[in-house]
């Protein structure tokens, strides 16, 4: 599976938990397992985002906001 996310993230690109779940079908929770232990390897990273409407909105879902991308 830690290959197929691979794949999907460099075709593309930058991807939220969420949809990465979604795509696989898979929980927040198993698939945010599997992503943390791609980013301990160093074969992705976690990205740093900003809601666009406000400076620290509660209304924002985390797997919405943990968003990743292939490290180079």
């Amino acid at each position: 599976m830690l290959t197929e996310i691979l794949k999907l993230l460099e075709e593309r690109g930058a991807m939220s938990l969420k949809e990465i779940a979604q795509h696989f079908h898979s929980e927040i929770a198993a698939m945010e397992g599997m992503l943390g232990t791609l980013e301990k390897k160093g074969r992705i990273e976690r990205l740093s985002t900003k809601c666009s409407k406000c400076k620290g909105c509660v209304e924002v879902r985390r797997e919405d906001a943990l968003i990743f991308k292939v490290s180079k």
